[in-house]
């Protein structure tokens, strides 16, 4: 019986979605709502309404500012869902002694990419400053700063051997760091209720604080994602 319900419960949900799906314009379609309202409005009013020269960066943190917090919550709760399996084992209850963890086997990195990764470490770290500062203008910004600059971090870790006892980055900073983008958005919706009372939402004088907001929520990604990055590869180091 409670199969038949499920099958029952399903076969409705399902039928709702069809229903909704075959109503949507098709692909492509020059006549639908979002080609003839949503994009001409932000084409036209995406700098007066967001300051930002930046379309893709208008969109991202201003007009669907709600996803993309969602997406870097999601982030950062990956972070939390592999500290937690991957957390040392508890300690054996008293009497009982834990068996020796096997030895992995110590593979010394290559002397000349160990070389090459620190000579091009400070480039690639100004790449990232360049490619978060511009974001909100060119194409970049905190997502892409946040990868480039986690991998630098991940490969100095495995030039360096360092692991989880002597990391790059200290752990109590490290912990700050990986929280940096749902911080920053936590701080951007007090500014926006204090500056536009609306959350999240960008005041309009002076001109330079819709850009303070933006660049805030940049460099909250992108620190919180190099961060988050480098914590995945410590946990899943383990050592």
């Amino acid at each position: 019986m409670r199969r038949l319900l499920t099958a029952l419960a399903l076969a409705i949900v399902g039928a709702v979605m069809l229903a909704g799906l075959a109503g949507l314009p098709r692909p492509g379609d020059p006549a639908a709502p979002v080609h003839t309202h949503v994009a001409a409005h932000i084409v036209a009013h995406g700098v007066e309404d967001t300051g930002s020269r930046n379309l893709v960066t208008a969109v991202l943190l201003a007009y669907r500012a709600y996803d993309t917090f969602g997406e870097v919550v999601v982030i950062f709760a990956a972070l939390a869902a592999v500290m937690v399996v991957l957390a040392p084992a508890a300690a054996p209850p008293p009497g009982k002694t834990a068996p020796p963890p096997s030895p992995a086997p110590a593979v010394a990195p290559s002397p000349v990419v160990g070389f090459v990764i620190r000579l091009l470490a400070p480039f690639i770290a100004a790449f990232a400053a360049l490619v978060l500062w511009h974001g909100e203008a060119l194409p970049g910004g905190g997502f892409q700063a946040g990868v480039i600059l986690g991998a630098l971090l991940v490969l100095l870790s495995v030039v360096m051997g360092r692991g989880l006892e002597q990391p790059l980055v200290p752990a109590a900073a490290a912990r700050w760091l990986q929280a940096a983008g749902p911080l920053a958005f936590a701080a951007a919706m007090l500014i926006g209720l204090a500056g536009a009372g609306a959350v999240l939402g960008l005041p309009a004088e002076p001109a330079w604080g819709r850009h303070a907001v933006l660049l805030l929520l940049e460099l909250g990604i992108g620190l919180g994602g190099a961060a988050i990055i480098l914590g995945l590869y410590l946990q899943m180091r383990g050592h």
